[in-house]
């Protein structure tokens, strides 16, 4: 890597982020990267965040580093892809779930992350557009989502996962149907269901092994309909999120495809269903979505198998 640009938001106020970034700036020169080849760019919205990634790749930069978990990565990848997907993304995970790096294996601790931005190797990997903007990770509407819509951002920083917990039985006590058209490869499906779940890699929830056979690489969403969300069947269903056969259970339909369009064919005026994409709010349905096979390159550890 001969250039690098870090993005980071100089509004968030963090001593720690700023310790980080001095951290990856000894390292990068530690490695012989002098200070005219490291360049600091501070965001001021998600926007603007996209906007310079997008930037730093025409401009020519090598590698672009954030700090961040799902929804700040997202930002930064659909940059680059616009950009020309000629520079590489290293990704010091700094979210509450950090469902991304997990499937991409790269590290939680942060100095082994630090290393891995130059130490380790770039590997091609799918994004998924979603209408007008894109997904690296998951996109959920249902029981998922609403159970996300009030949990504020220090909230996430103060509890982590278990933020999510105040809504929870709230939400599934609702007991809210969604019914939904789904249109893939010529086939349409018509459900009544409780969650939909769409995923581009192998972790959800944190949990790495929710689904196995799906890879960052093999062009490919996988799309989970559950059409009953009691909170008995949910604790029936945590060893099998676990295991990674999630699946098998027998209200739970699954498919994967490279495009899908869904919309809703049955809802009141104050139920237009709204997506989540990589944790943050996203589009009100309908949607189109496709994969974008080896959209990007991401720094991934030398050991990395998936």
């Amino acid at each position: 890597m001969q250039t690098v640009a870090i993005l980071y938001n100089p509004q968030s106020g963090d001593g720690d982020k700023q310790s980080l970034i001095a951290e990856v700036q000894d390292y990068l020169h530690s490695k012989g990267l002098t200070e005219d080849k490291v360049s600091l760019i501070g965001t001021e919205s998600a926007q603007h965040a996209f906007d310079m990634a997008k930037y730093a790749t025409q401009a020519g930069v090598d590698l672009i580093v954030t700090m961040g978990g799902d929804g700040t990565i997202n930002k930064i990848a659909a940059g680059i892809y616009e950009g020309g997907g000629t520079a590489v993304l290293g990704i010091i995970p700094a979210g509450t779930v950090n469902n991304f790096a997990k499937a991409l294996q790269i590290p939680r601790e942060r100095s082994a992350a630090i290393k891995n931005l130059l130490e380790g190797k770039p590997k091609a990997i799918d994004l998924a557009q979603v209408n007008d903007e894109y997904m690296i990770s998951s996109l959920t509407l249902g029981i998922l989502a609403d159970i996300a819509v009030d949990v504020k951002q220090e909230e996430k920083r103060q509890f982590g996962a278990l933020a999510f917990l105040k809504n929870a039985f709230k939400i599934i006590r609702r007991n809210r149907n969604y019914y939904l058209t789904l249109l893939t490869e010529g086939t349409e499906l018509k459900v009544k269901t409780k969650l939909l779940l769409i995923t581009m890699t192998s972790s959800v929830a944190g949990q790495v092994n929710f689904d196995r056979d799906a890879k960052p690489d093999d062009g490919l969403m996988s799309i989970y309909l559950m059409s009953d969300f009691r909170f008995w069947r949910v604790l029936r269903y945590l060893p099998s999120f676990v295991r990674g056969d999630f699946a098998k259970h027998s209200d739970i339909k699954h498919f994967r495809t490279s495009r899908l369009q869904i919309s809703q064919y049955k809802h009141r005026k104050s139920q237009k269903a709204r997506t989540r994409v990589d944790g943050d709010k996203s589009q009100y349905l309908p949607i189109s979505l496709e994969v974008l096979p080896s959209a990007i390159s991401v720094m991934v550890p030398e050991n990395t198998h998936s």
